[in-house]
């Protein structure tokens, strides 16, 4: 029916037109069916073999096929240290005439293009970004001379290869007969921008393998440090002779440094001498690192260590090589294996017992199986997360368990254990199914069968009580830790401010007494005494608050015994003459005149057990015995007694009156004064020498204390403690600069020194006193510690810089024992507590006379 509305005859011209246009139609089919065809090569090529070579080549011949080509190339655009770029070609026709041309002109190595008309023709593209097409391109003149097999460019399309606007690459086409046609550009589009993503997504991937080589490599040097952190390092030079030794705990050291350093392997390695010299040769010689595990050449010590051995690089190829030996204490590891072998062989002899201990303990264990790559929870990891004992388990979500701020910590010990046999012990937040927290302690470790890891085992406790407890515990620490440091800032503060007006009042007193008057002598005395019973106070306060800081230091000096005993007695003669009582002393003429211990603190015991005896005391006597108990060579015991006929003590208040502020009652405290403090850092003291003191008292009766202390006996029988006289002008011609803020101790400064011949210059502060050490050059600087706008700490550092020849001696009423720890980090260790004896002052000034 269609045919006959068709008039009966058509124009010859018109069957022609459509004839052709069948034909272009069919044409367009066949190519776009071939690109469709390419297009899945590429795709499946790339997806199976992941060779983006094969891939390429086939690709470049497959758009010869399609456009008629003879040659061609698919290249990528790279740029050198200039910025010049240039191609590399992915794929190239004939590679026979490449590899001609390249022996004629190129090097064998060399990646480019060499049909140098083509070249010329795609640098245009390059440069214009833009496709090129020609059909008449000029001769080649360097294909004269292979112009027998290899024939001249007569016509040339060159497409560039975008990628996100930017040129990465480009395809070239060579020699159809007849030509190319622009809508050759068209009919490749889909193919340039397939192989654009092909040539980014496989330059994305050899940037993301770099990359990722490069942090593995990182990754294993960091580990590789951090592994041998607080163990033994040695350095060895291409001798193999030890030329550096570092080792924080040298007890792990074989041999002193001075028996290692500057000497060779086969001198120092002992039995193992022969291995590590092997060792040595092979690092030297083939650059690669070494590692071997080996007991302790002592025969006494029991350690098992790991020595990696590698080469030190260097930046310049003809430098010496020298060697670095890292030395790991593994010993620890050696003992775990041996236990958890032992462990492995009961755990198989009672898996019954085990399972109750652990439904006990909130203990779960887990193993995995490295043949099978099974894995196995106990019971107790099921109700530990909450899941029924049908849940399917694995690896990769053991790790959702834990907190998200701990999980990335789990895996890589996880990876650890796993890669590198490396048991791990780690508390960790946990988190169930069901979203409950708990905290748990979980353990992994290696299992070896005939030398060859064959599980993986672990352990999982719920520790949620103890934890809560130590944090508990750690926030009370800190409050402790807290109390205390206010504690000594207030004693602090306190011990300034009292000492401060007290160096003054014993200073004037001092002055007084050298320059005194026989009708005022009494009351100097008077003076004295009261400011030394509030020292002694005070004293008390700091000495208990540094018993119980633990900063308390004995010392270990010879002793004058008898002239100690004495010297003390005689001091409290004119407090026991002024109340009508005798105080007398009584020693053992068995007694050793010399000992070795500390002066200061035995001093300190026997000043408080007779100043309490002699306040306690109204009519009768004080009575110091002192005999030796027992003798061993040169090690005596010596039993110390105070005795006397004062008010006494009830029996049930004996213990009290050794606590911290407490008195036998209030009445005393109101009658008597004193702190309560004298008693109880008696018996700390006594107790901080291994000693203990006892009382035997009834009220009416007196009181008796008595200690028995241990001394050595040294071998020099003569110690003499003679005053030191001080002649007038002892410091002739001495400059000294005084930086003190307080006038009255500035005041008595000047007097005590007055006599010493000593020049003396002041400054009220510090920054007064750099002024002063600019000015003038001084022998010595006398500091005080506690100044406006700049206090001696802060001085310090500058008076060192600007006349660093001059001695510092720091005179302060803070007398904590940070404050000792700060001058020693300032390198200044002539420290006079406040308030000091003028001939403390003199001794300091004259050591640095010369």
């Amino acid at each position: 029916m269609l045919a006959s509305t068709v008039p009966a005859l058509l124009p010859m011209a018109v069957a022609e037109e459509e004839i052709s246009d069948i034909a272009d139609l069919q044409l367009k089919l066949t190519q776009l069916n071939s690109i469709m065809s390419m297009l899945c090569s590429m795709h499946q090529t790339t997806a199976l073999h992941r060779n983006p070579g094969a891939t390429l080549e086939t690709f470049l011949y497959n758009l010869m096929s399609l456009t008629g080509s003879e040659c061609g190339f698919v290249g990528e655009i790279k740029t050198d240290g200039s910025h010049f770029p240039f191609i590399v070609t992915h794929a190239i026709s004939h590679n026979n005439w490449v590899r001609d041309m390249k022996k004629k002109f190129g090097k064998e190595n060399d990646n480019g293009i060499r049909f140098l008309q083509m070249e010329n023709l795609a640098r245009q593209v390059i440069k214009t970004e833009l496709p090129i097409l020609n059909n008449n391109p000029l001769p080649d003149d360097l294909l004269l001379e292979f112009s027998h097999h290899i024939p001249r460019l007569r016509s040339f399309i060159g497409i560039p290869v975008l990628y996100d606007q930017q040129l990465i690459g480009i395809i070239g086409l060579g020699n159809k007969p007849g030509g190319y046609s622009t809508c050759t550009f068209d009919i490749l589009k889909p193919l340039v921008q397939t192989y654009a993503t092909l040539l980014f997504a496989n330059n994305q991937e050899k940037e993301r393998n770099r990359i990722e080589k490069a942090n593995r490599r990182m990754t294993a040097d960091l580990e590789a440090l951090v592994s041998t952190l607080d163990d033994i390092v040695f350095e060895l030079n291409e001798h193999k002779i030890f030329t550096k030794v570092w080792c924080n705990d040298e007890k792990f050291l074989f041999k002193p440094k001075d028996q290692v350093l500057n000497r060779p392997i086969c001198d120092v390695m002992g039995e193992l001498a022969t291995i590590f010299d092997s060792l040595a040769d092979t690092v030297l010689g083939t650059g690669e690192p070494l590692e071997y595990e080996y007991k302790d050449i002592r025969q006494d010590v029991n350690h098992w260590y790991c020595m990696k051995m590698s080469l030190i690089k260097s930046e310049h190829p003809e430098a010496p090589k020298r060697l670095l030996i890292l030395v790991k204490n593994i010993s620890q590891r050696k003992m775990d294996e041996l236990a958890l072998q032992q462990a492995k062989s009961e755990l198989e002899r009672n898996n019954h017992l085990l399972n109750i201990s652990q439904q006990m303990g909130a203990i779960g264990g887990w193993e995995f199986n490295t043949a099978t790559s099974e894995l196995f929870w106990t019971k107790q990891i099921y109700d530990l997360r909450e899941v029924p004992y049908d849940h399917d388990i694995s690896l990769a979500t053991c790790s959702k368990y834990y907190h998200a701020d701990d999980r990335a910590v789990f895996e890589e010990h996880r990876k650890n254990l796993f890669e590198h046999h490396k048991p791990y012990c780690l508390e960790l937040r946990h988190q169930s199914a069901k979203g409950t927290p708990t905290w748990v302690k979980t353990v992994g470790m290696p299992i070896f069968t005939n030398g060859k890891i064959s599980h993986f085992r672990g352990i999982i406790m719920d520790i949620t009580n103890q934890k809560i407890t130590e944090l508990e515990l750690l926030k009370a620490k800190e409050a402790a830790e807290k109390a205390a440091h206010s504690r000594s800032e207030f004693l602090s503060v306190m011990s300034h401010e009292i000492r401060t007006p007290l160096n003054a009042i014993i200073g004037i007193a001092g002055i007084l007494e050298d320059n005194h008057q026989t009708d005022n002598s009494e009351v100097v005395h008077s003076l004295q005494f009261s400011a030394k019973h509030l020292l002694g106070l005070i004293n008390d306060i700091l000495d208990f608050s540094k018993i119980e800081a633990g900063k308390i230091e004995l010392e270990h000096i010879p002793i004058n015994l008898p002239q100690l005993i004495h010297g003390i007695a005689s001091n409290y003669q004119p407090l026991a003459k002024g109340k009508g009582i005798k105080l007398f002393t009584a020693l053992d003429h068995e007694l050793p005149q010399n000992i070795v211990g500390d002066p200061v603190r035995l001093a300190q015991i026997l000043n408080n057990l007779i100043n309490n005896a002699i306040k306690f005391t109204s009519k009768g006597s004080v009575c110091v015995e002192v005999h030796q108990e027992e003798r061993h060579g040169n090690r005596t015991h010596i039993c110390f007694t105070v005795r006397d006929t004062g008010i006494g003590i009830p029996a049930e208040l004996h213990d009290r009156v050794f606590e911290t502020f407490s008195q036998a009652d209030a009445a005393t405290t109101r009658q008597h004064g004193g702190t309560g403090l004298g008693l109880a850092i008696t018996r700390k003291l006594v107790e901080l020498q291994r000693g203990h003191i006892t009382l035997d008292s009834a009220p009416g009766k007196g009181s008796s204390f008595a200690f028995t202390l241990g001394f050595d006996i040294p071998v020099t029988h003569s110690i003499e403690h003679r005053c030191q006289q001080w002649a007038p002008g002892f410091l002739q011609d001495m400059n000294l600069l005084i930086v003190e803020d307080n006038v009255i101790n500035i005041r008595i400064l000047e007097m005590q020194l007055k006599k010493s011949g000593a020049k003396v210059t002041t400054a009220t502060n510090g920054k007064q006193a750099l002024e002063r050490l600019k000015e003038q050059t001084f022998d010595g600087i006398i500091l005080d510690l506690h100044m406006p706008e700049m206090n001696g700490y802060e001085a310090i550092p500058h008076i060192k810089m600007i006349q660093p020849n001059a001695f510092i001696i720091v005179l302060t009423a803070d007398i904590m024992p940070e404050v000792a720890e700060k001058l020693a980090m300032l390198q200044v260790t002539d420290l006079l507590p406040k308030p000091y004896a003028a001939s403390d002052l003199y001794k300091a000034l004259a050591h640095h006379y010369v």
